[in-house]
């Protein structure tokens, strides 16, 4: 159980993880293949000139090494420690590791939410997501998380069926949410593959 787990209030239940994406690291970690590259390179030419200076060279180079590679090591532990959590009440935010601090936003009071992704984010599948509430908490940050979209959907979803049920009204299925439901039964031996394409034309046709 996480520490995120333990606040929740009573009826309260997760619905969605997220948590920051690794794959953000990428570019710190080819900036340190870099530095090793250059620095095997610089030291192999220093050596067949200044042998003396060989030494001095391979020490900065790999200093600067180690410098990346602590860098990515202490954003991963940092990483671990994060938690971003989508309940059917809320949007809990958790960071730190000794020293927790944690921010929710209530679905009631969220205005909007919005996702950022660069190339890299698109093509690795990780960005930003940002919600707007009406509280003072204002603007909530998520950075760098994995499938920044899917994280959207599902807050924006969980807002709608919370104010849904606030207002005594049931949320409305779609036809493509009905279909695959009726896979469901289908994939669960409730319905035979007759009934289904039966129902499943009914469907279509009224969409």
């Amino acid at each position: 159980m996480t520490n995120v787990d333990k606040q929740l209030q009573t009826g309260e239940e997760i619905l969605y993880r997220a948590r920051p994406s690794k794959v953000a690291l990428v570019p710190f970690a080819l900036l340190a293949l870099v530095i090793a590259i250059v620095t095997i390179v610089l030291s192999t030419i220093v050596l067949s000139k200044q042998p003396d200076l060989q030494l001095p060279v391979l020490f900065i180079g790999g200093a600067f090494v180690l410098i990346a590679i602590g860098f990515i090591v202490v954003k991963l532990i940092v990483f671990s420690t994060y938690e971003y959590v989508l309940t059917n009440r809320r949007v809990i935010k958790q960071t730190g590791m000794l020293a927790k601090n944690s921010t929710s936003a209530q679905l009631e009071k969220l205005n909007n939410v919005e996702h950022r992704q660069s190339i890299w984010g698109r093509i690795f599948g990780y960005g930003d997501v940002e919600i707007d509430t009406a509280s003072e908490t204002g603007m909530t940050h998520f950075r760098s998380i994995s499938n920044p979209i899917e994280f959207k959907k599902e807050i924006l979803s969980a807002t709608e069926a919370y104010r849904a049920m606030r207002s005594g009204h049931a949320p409305q299925i779609t036809g493509a949410e009905k279909i695959r439901q009726l896979k469901a039964l289908l994939d669960d031996g409730l319905i035979s593959k007759e009934e289904f394409e039966e129902k499943r034309k009914k469907l279509l046709a009224e969409m």
